[in-house]
């Protein structure tokens, strides 16, 4: 190719706007792509923090904190600083501060709680710790689950066009006086649509709760089974439902399970009627689960 050829593709180039975020057509541009693996039906990958070795965390959009496990900050030299309530520390919960994620070529900051063990409930958390959805705001997060692949974008400028979407995320606090937690729709339950909490920490398909149960025409029954990474640890019921589904398209097959806020001693959070239902991971198990937190869309569609 001749010079005087270069210079002009090079004084075009110079010419040309520079590709935002979002591609032409909207779709997301994704600045990380990091495998991940089900560790007792969580989410796991690796990432190095601060320059380090890796760390295994899971991914937990049922949270705004990012938590790190005492043990592994240790290892780390974190200092972390007591949290304080009415003057006095919060036992178990400190500040572990602001550390940096390498996520492939890409740094995400991750303002993190150190927690000791017991803050996951009974079982051993498989991880170093988790990674909150709070640390991924203006980002768009898409979790291809027969892949086993997370891609995660650099931040969305102001302005940018949103990927079309057929749902809706929303920030609603979890009962009068809990956390803003991710809320998505239209789910839908035996044809009846249900907004429902998006939780990867959830290791069931839906629970309904009990405000829910007369409009849906559901009847809550089913054998007890124990969730260890809810609530500490709770129990729920496990029955059936003739479909669940998402923008009127089925995400699992016929009579796929479902449940209910089980009788343990250790009693389900429920959200005072916000909103009807808590989906995890099962339910994706065929699915490309797109969060958009800057545009605060919803997208699931069947993987392939």
């Amino acid at each position: 190719m001749s010079g005087k050829i270069l210079l002009a593709l090079a004084a075009l180039a110079a010419l040309l706007p520079i590709t935002p975020v979002r591609a032409a057509d909207s779709a997301p541009r994704f600045a990380a792509t990091v495998p991940f693996h089900d560790c007792a039906g969580l989410i796991c990958f690796q990432a190095g923090i601060d320059g380090g070795p890796p760390r295994t965390l899971a991914l937990d959009t049922g949270d705004v904190d990012s938590q790190m496990l005492a043990s592994a900050a240790k290892t780390m030299r974190w200092q972390p600083k007591p949290v304080l309530t009415h003057g006095k520390p919060v036992p178990g919960f400190e500040d572990g501060g602001r550390h940096v994620l390498t996520l492939g070529t890409t740094q995400l900051p991750v303002h993190f709680a150190v927690v000791g063990p017991a803050s996951f409930g009974p079982a051993r958390l498989p991880a170093d710790g988790t990674l909150a959805y709070t640390a991924l705001k203006d980002r768009v997060l898409q979790i291809d689950y027969p892949h086993h692949l997370l891609r995660i974008s650099a931040p969305v400028a102001a302005g940018a066009p949103a990927a079309h979407a057929p749902g809706t995320l929303q920030l609603i606090h979890f009962g009068h006086y809990g956390p803003p937690i991710v809320v998505g729709g239209p789910f839908d339950v035996d044809g009846h649509p249900v907004h429902a909490q998006i939780d990867t920490m959830y290791t069931g398909t839906m629970v309904v709760y009990d405000t829910a149960l007369a409009k849906l025409g559901l009847h809550k029954q089913g054998t007890p089974k124990l969730f260890d990474f809810t609530d500490n640890g709770v129990e729920m019921l496990a029955s059936t439902a003739r479909s669940l589904g998402f923008d009127g398209h089925r995400l699992l097959g016929a009579d796929p399970t479902i449940y209910f806020a089980g009788h343990g001693k250790n009693p389900v959070h429920q959200p005072d009627g916000l909103f009807e239902a808590t989906v995890g991971n099962p339910i994706f198990a065929h699915s490309v689960v797109t969060m958009d937190f800057h545009a605060m869309t919803l997208d699931v569609r069947p993987a392939g």
